[in-house]
C-alpha cells in the first residue's frame, strides 16, 4: 500500500504551496515568504524524475514531473510579487536551477547508465534534504520574531507525511539508499518545523 501512496502523497506535497502561492498572487506580496522552497522544487523534481528514469522506476519519474511544473508555477508567481528590490537574488535561484539541469543533463547522456544512476542519485540526495529543509532558511526570523508566518503549514504537513511513507518504502521495500536515506532526514526536518509552528503559531494578531 505504502508503494502505490508514497508516489500520491509527493504529487499532494507539491500541491501544498498552492494556497499559498495563490495568497501571494492575490496580496502581490511574499511577506516573509522565502524563494528557496519554490525553486529547490524545480531542482528536486528534475534531479529525482532522472533518477526515476535511469533506474526504471516509473512512480518516482512521473510524480516529480508534475513536481517540476508546479514548482515553476509558484517560482513564476513568487517573482512576479516580489519586491524589485530583490531581482538580484530571483537571477542567483535562476541560474541555480539551470546549472542544475544542464550538469545532470550531461552526466545522463555521456556516462554509462549504471555510473550516471548512482551520480544523479547521490545528487537528489543533497537536493531532497535541501528542499525540505528550505523553510528552515527562516528559522532564525521564526526564533527572533516569536512567528512561525513564514513557515508555511500546508507543505510542511503534506511533507510530514510523503517523507514518512517514502522512508518505508524506501527502506522496507526497495533497500534504496538514496531513497530512505533522504526521506528520513526530510521527515526530521518536517517535524522540526512543525514544532516551531506549533509553539509560535503565526505570531501575535
Amino acid at each position: 500500500a505504502c508503494n502505490q501512496l508514497a508516489p500520491c502523497t509527493n504529487i499532494l506535497c507539491s500541491l501544498a504551496p498552492m494556497s499559498t502561492i495563490l495568497h501571494v498572487t492575490r496580496t502581490k506580496s511574499v511577506g516573509s515568504l522565502p524563494l528557496l522552497p519554490y525553486s529547490s522544487m524545480i531542482a528536486n523534481g528534475f534531479v529525482w524524475a532522472l533518477y526515476g528514469h535511469l533506474a526504471h522506476l516509473p512512480n518516482v519519474k512521473y510524480a516529480n514531473m508534475i513536481g517540476i511544473m508546479l514548482g515553476t508555477f509558484y517560482f513564476k508567481e513568487w517573482a512576479a510579487a516580489a519586491a524589485a528590490s530583490i531581482s538580484g537574488a530571483i537571477i542567483y535561484h535562476k541560474l541555480a536551477i539551470t546549472w542544475i539541469v544542464l550538469i545532470n543533463s550531461f552526466v545522463a547522456a555521456r556516462f554509462p547508465r549504471k555510473v550516471a544512476t548512482e551520480i544523479v542519485g547521490k545528487e537528489g540526495v543533497l537536493v531532497f534534504i535541501l528542499l525540505f529543509a528550505s523553510p528552515l532558511s527562516a528559522l532564525k526570523g521564526v526564533i527572533a520574531s516569536r512567528s512561525a508566518a513564514a513557515i508555511p503549514l500546508p507543505f510542511t504537513v503534506a511533507s510530514t507525511i510523503n517523507c514518512s511513507l517514502w522512508s518505508v518504502v524506501g527502506l522496507l521495500l526497495m533497500n534504496d539508499f538514496n531513497i530512505y536515506f533522504p526521506s528520513i532526514l526530510g521527515l526530521l526536518c518536517a517535524m522540526i518545523q512543525l514544532f516551531l509552528k506549533g509553539i509560535y503559531g503565526d505570531g501575535v494578531k
